[in-house]
């Protein structure tokens, strides 16, 4: 227990410091002639080198705040983004009280072998290649000790921070909602319990053009995950006809299933000799219910034929927009709204077979967000749809990078019509 404390009051101790230096700089922001952009690249060094020598939510926060470029300083952002590479991995010998501690002597004799190089660390634990008594290849996750337990501080610390320096334009109400989603996510990627129930989960989807490792549930614990060996190159080397099978496989975990893996790391996919994506770690999974799921079909199906109001009222039912707002604003939203879908769509519609290469949408979509800060205020943070929006950015950037091609309008088509809608029987 004592060194629990002893942890605790370190992690404290980091993220105090970088948030009182953090402050002291945006002290001076407002002075003629402070180099503010020598600033946040000062403020971001710092956070990458507080956050990433923190294992656990610290270390994973750095990483999200890192894909929000519209919200954030640049200076900031790229710093915050080498944080997006692989952890450093921890010397297996810390790890194996984490085996001990969590099998019993028949499980650990199950682990003939194992290969004390790790093959990939993150935030949270990291894995090694292993085989099974049966001649299985597996690979055996472990988590960090230490990391289930400070979740909870690590986040009132962040949420001090924000509030103090004022990095986003959202109200604090709105920070405490999304740091509380953010909280609930992390603390189901701790129990790997919860992961295995992801993947087990997902796997039960069969999503076409996947394939996903298979869980060795005897050996599951709540601090190690043991699943099969899937070989994979890496998701840049996939072929660009593949793009088509990651953006079917969202719509239907979004849509059909509401269960959405949503930890888009390039880490996390692969694809296979078979020319199939390979999908790892499966501990961050955002789960939908039917009425967020209807709304958000609905917002896809208005903005396809310019009803303003229609994405207005999905919108609402959202938690996007303050309730009965429409009536005193609706020409502004409107405004907004034409803006977005025009940046969005034209593009799509004069590229059916859409291929993610370097054709200025993102930028054009970057630039109407920027434009519609100014109306922050009529907007609600919606913490329910972080981790879709998360996921969204973070798919695009994979898919950018292996060149795919999708018929994205059709599916939006596909998605307002209602074709991934699950059948009528199934639990809403």
């Amino acid at each position: 227990m004592a060194s629990d404390n002893s942890e605790q009051r370190r992690r404290r101790r980091r993220m105090f410091g970088a948030g009182v230096r953090t402050l002291g700089r945006s002290m001076l922001h407002t002075m003629p002639g402070y180099d503010r952009a020598r600033s946040w690249q000062k403020t971001g060094q710092d956070w990458y080198d507080t956050l990433g020598s923190l294992k656990g939510a610290a270390m994973k926060l750095g990483q999200i705040a890192s894909q929000y470029r519209d919200f954030l300083p640049e200076q900031l952002v790229d710093q915050l983004s080498r944080l997006q590479r692989n952890a450093e991995p921890w010397d297996y010998a810390r790890l194996t009280p984490v085996l001990d501690a969590t099998w019993s002597e028949a499980q650990r004799a199950r682990l003939v072998e194992i290969d004390t190089e790790a093959i990939a660390a993150a935030s949270i634990g990291q894995v090694h290649r292993g085989r099974l008594d049966d001649d299985r290849d597996v690979v055996v996750k472990i988590r960090y000790p230490g990391v289930a337990d400070a979740v909870d501080a690590d986040i009132d610390n962040l949420a001090r921070l924000l509030k103090l320096s004022r990095f986003l334009p959202v109200r604090g109400s709105d920070i405490d909602a999304v740091l509380e989603e953010l909280r609930l996510r992390f603390i189901e990627e701790t129990d790997y319990r919860h992961e295995l129930a992801n993947l087990q989960t997902l796997r039960a989807m069969t999503l076409p053009g996947y394939v996903l490792p298979e869980p060795v549930s005897e050996l599951c614990t709540e601090a190690v995950l043991v699943t099969t060996h899937v070989a994979s190159r890496p998701i840049a080397e996939a072929p660009p006809r593949l793009g088509a099978a990651v953006v079917s496989s969202i719509c239907r975990q979004v849509f059909t299933f509401g269960a959405l893996h949503a930890d888009p790391h390039p880490g996390n996919f692969g694809v296979t000799d078979d020319e199939r994506i390979a999908l790892f770690d499966f501990g961050c999974v955002k789960y939908f219910d039917r009425a967020t799921r209807d709304a958000l079909r609905d917002v896809v199906a208005a903005a396809l034929i310019a009803d303003w109001h229609g994405v207005h009222d999905a919108l609402e039912r959202l938690g996007v927009v303050p309730a009965d707002s429409w009536a005193d604003h609706g020409r502004t939203y409107a405004e907004i709204y034409r803006r977005h879908a025009e940046a969005t769509l034209e593009p799509l519609r004069a590229q059916p077979d859409y291929v993610f290469d370097d054709d200025g949408l993102i930028q054009s979509i970057h630039a109407e967000i920027r434009e519609s800060l100014r109306h922050w205020k009529r907007f609600n943070a919606a913490p329910e749809l972080v981790f879709l929006m998360r996921t969204l950015s973070g798919l695009y950037w994979i898919l950018r990078s292996m060149k795919g091609q999708a018929p994205l309008i059709a599916e939006l088509e596909a998605i307002a019509a209602g074709a991934y809608d699950p059948p009528d029987d199934a639990d809403a």
